[in-house]
């Protein structure tokens, strides 16, 4: 009986596999013409990527060694191709042709909902009320909290002690989850203290877009029965509970301070234009806030705490940026949006970051209409998983010199003039772009400032072979180690 059951499930199997190859026809020969590994029937060449997530971004970037710019895999019955060309990558990600999320940001539904970061029918509306709380118009209106938060954390690192190396991402990121809670959640100082759950949605954020990121990359946890029965479900319903405790505390919060006063337009943080917009239910504003408070607190003090350990490790820089702050800021007192313009060779130092650390390793989009790359020579079919490799793109030895080291002088204007532009995309581009860029920046720029305005920081480890962590961004596996001493009289420079 069992032989008999087994066979027709294969028999069945093989008769899809035939009607679907004849239902994706043009799809099939348009994907014949892209280069790329054989592929199984059914699996495709998902055993390709049967890796750890850091070992992902390496087999990214030898298929890109061994096929070209270009390269076509299947995971199982979908298309997916890989693009590392600059002026392709600028094309598509601007077109409105490519103007929806790939397959694999469902995989963040289930924690995030379906909106702005994960994509579907809802996240134009709600990039659209959202954006407001991000233009330059309030984030200047939120430099003071910036500034306030900043020396506040600047002198905490400044009495670690100088023999100690320490993870300053622990320190740094207290401070951007403050920011953003008195910014972007509408919370005083007072309520964004004391929120449900909120060390432990902090302290656990990137163990939860580990597992996200190791659901989207292992074909087999894709499989509802395998990926419970490894226990991944029950960390997912630990993770989806611990998101709606914190959410519902912020939400319940706004809700009460709205019932009495309705806040400045310029400075109104993003829950609370959500719920005053009416257009999203309870359910959607606590994941949208989700979203965005840790696309928000972490992302930033990922980026900020590589400037700052890149900072330790070159002191040569470290100098230049210090004496910069000194001659265009001061040695006190806030910093405006103005004055952080002006610092060139600390906007150098985090332009490299944001090379070396990529928000976003790779980013995958769903082809709507039949689109043309590569001069005409490839036509991208409908249905097809585009996969852009910011990564990768980001030490392209053809516009980076010594992509593995880290070098601020990149950015010089002589150097950058030298290289296509689209070959640095940090924030992504078109549409869907990075919606916290004009934050994000200004944020990071205020806190390296305070702390080297309190501190001279001094390496711990090397920048040799720094290990990757993958989970949807790009981190330091090791941590971002520093020592720092804190400076004579505090505004002499060096000691």
């Amino acid at each position: 009986m069992w032989l008999t059951v087994s066979l027709l499930a294969i028999t069945a199997g093989l008769l899809y596999w035939q009607y679907w190859k004849w239902t994706h026809k043009r799809l099939l020969e348009l994907a014949a013409l892209v280069p790329g590994p054989p592929a199984l029937p059914i699996l495709g060449n998902a055993l390709i990527f049967m890796v750890n997530p850091g070992e992902m971004l390496e087999k990214i970037s030898g298929l890109h060694d061994t096929y070209g710019q270009y390269f076509r895999f299947w995971l199982g019955p979908d298309l997916n191709i890989s693009i590392k060309n600059p002026k392709d990558i600028r094309a598509l990600l601007t077109s409105n042709k490519v103007n929806q999320k790939g397959p694999v940001y469902n995989f963040l539904i289930p924690f995030l909902g379906a909106g702005i970061l994960s994509g579907g029918p809802t996240w134009r509306p709600h990039r659209k009320i959202a954006t407001q709380s991000y233009n330059k118009k309030s984030v200047s209106h939120f430099t003071p909290i910036f500034n306030r938060e900043a020396e506040q954390i600047a002198r905490v690192i400044s009495n670690r002690d100088p023999n100690v190396k320490f993870d300053i991402y622990k320190d740094v990121v207290a401070c951007t989850t403050q920011c953003v809670n008195q910014t972007l959640m509408g919370l005083s100082k007072e309520d964004s203290q004391d929120l449900s759950r909120m060390e432990e949605m902090v302290s656990r954020t990137r163990e939860m877009y580990a597992l996200i990121f190791k659901a989207m990359t292992k074909w087999w946890l894709q499989i509802p029965l395998i990926y419970w029965m490894l226990g991944y479900g029950k960390k997912q319903n630990y993770f989806r509970k611990l998101v709606d405790d914190f959410t519902s505390d912020i939400v319940k919060r706004r809700q009460k301070a709205l019932a009495e006063a309705t806040p400045n337009e310029d400075c109104m943080g993003i829950v609370d234009r959500f719920i005053l917009s009416g257009d999203l239910t309870e359910e959607e504003i606590k994941l949208e806030t989700l979203t965005l408070f840790t696309t928000s607190q972490e992302a930033a003090a990922k980026i900020a705490s590589g400037v700052l350990m890149f900072l330790a490790h070159l002191p040569d820089w470290q100098n230049k940026v210090y004496h910069e702050i000194l001659d265009l800021v001061g040695p006190s007192g806030p910093v405006t949006s103005e004055q952080l313009k002006q610092l060139q060779y600390l906007d150098m130092v985090f332009k490299e970051t944001l090379r070396y650390f990529s928000i976003a390793a790779l980013i995958q989009r769903t082809v709507e209409e039949e689109i043309t790359i590569d001069e005409g020579r490839i036509t991208l079919p409908v249905g097809t998983s585009l996969v852009i490799p910011i990564h990768q793109l980001h030490r392209d030895p053809r516009y980076w010199e010594d992509p593995l080291k880290v070098m601020p002088e990149r950015f010089l204007p002589e150097n950058v003039k030298k290289r296509d532009p689209n070959a640095f995309v940090p924030f992504s581009l078109g549409p869907m772009d990075c919606l916290g860029r004009v934050y994000a920046t200004a944020l990071i720029k205020t806190i390296v400032v305070w702390v080297l305005r309190y501190t001279r920081l001094e390496p711990a480890g090397s920048l040799d072979n720094i290990k990757l962590q993958v989970a949807i961004s790009v981190a330091c596996a090791g941590g971002y180690n520093v020592r720092v001493r804190p400076r004579n009289g505090r505004i002499n420079g060096y000691a």
